[in-house]
């Protein structure tokens, strides 16, 4: 049996996957992330990956390919583990999601790395917004594809500059109907390539693609707070096995869950006589924060103006700027279009929901009148307490936001460890067998 596994990463960010597969002794052989302040908290807190991985700060688009493998050196097949958090931006519910969206094929580059390495594991994390997705096939016409480019940019132009607008009470009904004639610009596109089955589910892809380089592939969404972590954020894993090797991947049994959790417990090895561990809440994990460190930057609250103050303290704990608007002073009045981010108040004893990147969108603390801290998310979401990040405020709060939150990935983890020593294991006993052999002869 090995005691120690190695693994292979893209898309790593801040290190909330890098965290999860350290705390199960897992070796990084490969780091890649093209964002310089990720790269930076994650060497910070990580000091041995210097020693032990190869470090790619180049966009997954432009990884040396050919190299690849006497840079981790290792041959193909050796890999344990290869683990992609694919960027996900472009298949988020937010914003006009395009078919065309360059960041939606960073899959494709991704399982591309697969087959070079050939790990024994190949997992892929993303939203679960991701299961829905669809992109352009590349049979699509340059043509369908520049007129898809063209329309969605002018939507996404389209949607700033509305909010803005709406922020000024200066929306006219013509402004109003330049919307409605983008929308339907982009419902006659949308029905052209439905129509000659341009679009393609991504997922689908996905799974020929593996497929077709030799793996077993399997898909269930997740909930973060079954595994520990104190926000009910759903992430969709994408497992490929390869199939020379006969074993399953278990998906991590939840540990914590409530009422308060919607996820399905889509588990064969659960019942409805399986108990749980009652979920972590935010009270606990607030109460291990040191509020009396003032050297802890990242435990530095935003300096919020006087009216955003006054608008915080009519939201009640739980509750969510819509509950209280008829109760708000006219100038303090928002659209309910703002009802996301910190318009929304956490409670001390339940879950947060997730947390969405940047910080005009983390949520309201759950009694004082501010938005929670990059600390306060990193704890919510699992990191350990003395982590610490680099970059501009906002950043810090994307970096957090982003990151695969770390109970989760160390579910993941310790079940690929399970397996890996499955697999490890028959091979171990035969060595130990011939040196026997070889002593007694």
């Amino acid at each position: 049996m090995k005691s120690n596994y190695t693994i292979f990463e893209t898309f790593v960010g801040a290190g909330g996957s890098h965290i999860g597969f350290k705390a199960q002794n897992f070796t990084s052989v490969y780091i890649n992330d093209v964002n310089t302040d990720c790269m930076k908290t994650l060497l910070h807190n990580n000091p041995e990956i210097e020693k032990t991985a190869h470090i790619d700060t180049k966009s997954i688009l432009d990884i040396d390919t050919e190299n690849l493998l006497s840079n981790i050196k290792l041959k193909k097949n050796e890999l344990d583990v290869m683990f992609g958090g694919i960027v996900c931006k472009g298949f988020s519910l937010a914003g006009e999601r395009s078919p065309n969206d360059e960041r939606n094929y960073f899959y494709h580059k991704q399982l591309e790395l697969v087959d070079i390495v050939r790990p024994k594991i190949s997992i892929i994390e993303n939203v679960k917004a991701f299961l829905n997705g669809k992109v352009l096939s590349s049979e699509t016409p340059q043509e369908i594809k520049d007129k898809v480019d063209d329309i969605w940019q002018k939507l996404e132009n389209y949607k700033g500059q509305k909010a803005e607008l709406r922020k000024k009470d200066k929306l006219t009904k013509e402004f109003e109907e330049e919307g409605k004639v983008l929308r339907k610009e982009k419902e006659q596109i949308v029905k052209e390539i439905k129509e000659k089955k341009y679009l393609i589910p991504v997922v689908e892809d996905i799974y020929k693609i593996y497929e077709q380089m030799g793996y077993k592939i399997k898909h269930k969404v997740l909930n973060t707070a079954w595994y520990g972590a104190a926000t009910r954020r759903e992430r969709v894993i994408i497992v490929a096995i390869r199939k020379d090797i006969d074993i399953e991947y278990d998906f991590p049994t939840p540990v914590y869950h409530s009422k308060e959790i919607s996820t399905k417990l889509d588990f064969e090895n659960i019942d409805k006589t399986q108990t749980f561990k009652k979920p972590i809440t935010i009270g606990e994990v607030f109460s291990k924060i040191d509020y009396s460190d003032t050297e802890d930057t990242d435990n530095h609250s935003m300096n919020h103006s006087e009216k955003t103050v006054r608008r915080f303290k009519y939201i009640p704990e739980g509750g969510n700027i819509t509950d209280v608007m008829e109760q708000l002073p006219n100038e303090l009045k928002i659209s309910s279009f703002y009802s996301r981010g910190n318009t929304m108040r956490l409670h001390m004893e339940k879950l947060a929901p997730t947390l969405v990147p940047g910080h005009s969108n983390f949520p309201v603390h759950p009694k004082e009148h501010r938005s929670i801290t990059v600390r306060e998310a990193a704890m919510i979401s699992g990191f350990p307490i003395d982590y610490k990040f680099f970059g501009n405020h906002s950043k810090r709060c994307e970096h957090v936001g982003n990151a695969v939150p770390p109970p989760l990935s160390e579910a993941l983890a310790k079940e690929c460890s399970i397996l890996l020593d499955k697999y490890y294991q028959p091979k171990q006993n035969k060595k130990d067998v011939e040196k026997l052999y070889q002593k007694v002869s």
